[in-house]
């Protein structure tokens, strides 16, 4: 689910850091602002461990639970990667920094890990729980944040992102490989990965929000401990 608002606004704002990773820009100059998070990002993503912030690709969730109306599945100790070559398109902060959006074009992303299920694919029963693995197509992950300032200890304002949504679109077909479906009976099993398959965008219509939330908002707790390091009086041009 990614890169997320976490990451874009993060980049933005972490030029305290080191002086090669961004450029000073006016909050007002999206143009200047968008160049500098893109340069980057990719430094981000490995993470700071000095600071409390993990890595962002691979992210690793121990649980990610989808409750859904008409399915039930966990996934358990899941690693996703794909994220660091995700793109940033169409970003907008307003000058007031209280929020930001953009969208993230991703080529692929791919998930592997545990999985428990129940319930209706669509409209075929399913159930299963074993080793599966998710790789994705292009995938387009538009993020809106709200964005809150707080007064840290040194007596500066800090950043903190508030609260995220995010719509989510698969843009091609994802390869779905999920272990021991039906305790193993083979027919079964080829009948719901050959569903899935052939009707790729509706599945992930279906399931794909429990899953990007959780990978965000992974990434936004480690984004926010990295915030709390950034005075906002320290970054911002005028």
């Amino acid at each position: 689910m990614f890169l997320s608002v976490s990451i874009a606004f993060v980049c933005f704002a972490s030029g305290v850091l080191t002086n090669s990773l961004l450029t000073p820009c006016k909050i007002s100059d999206l143009a200047c602002v968008e160049k500098s998070i893109k340069a980057a990002v990719p430094k981000i993503l490995v993470g700071i461990p000095e600071l409390g912030v993990e890595s962002s690709d691979p992210i690793f969730i121990e649980e990610i639970d989808g409750n859904l109306s008409i399915i039930k599945y966990k996934f358990f100790n899941t690693t996703i990667t794909g994220f660091k070559n995700c793109e940033i398109l169409n970003f907008k902060l307003n000058e007031d920094i209280t929020a930001i959006k953009y969208d993230l074009n991703c080529p692929t992303l791919n998930l592997i890990g545990k999985y428990e299920v129940s319930g209706r694919l669509v409209v075929l029963p399913v159930e299963g729980k074993g080793d599966f693995q998710l790789i994705t197509g292009k995938y387009s992950i538009h993020v809106d944040s709200e964005l809150k300032k707080v007064q840290g200890s040194d007596g500066k304002t800090h950043l903190s992102i508030k609260n995220f949504k995010l719509k989510s679109k698969a843009l091609s077909p994802i390869k779905f490989d999920f272990r021991n479906l039906f305790n193993g009976q083979k027919d079964l099993s080829d009948a719901v990965h050959k569903f899935a398959h052939e009707n790729w965008f509706e599945v992930a219509e279906l399931v794909q929000d429990p899953t990007w939330n959780a990978c965000i908002k992974k990434v936004t707790n480690n984004v926010n401990k990295y915030l709390k390091s950034v005075a906002l009086e320290d970054i911002v041009l005028h």
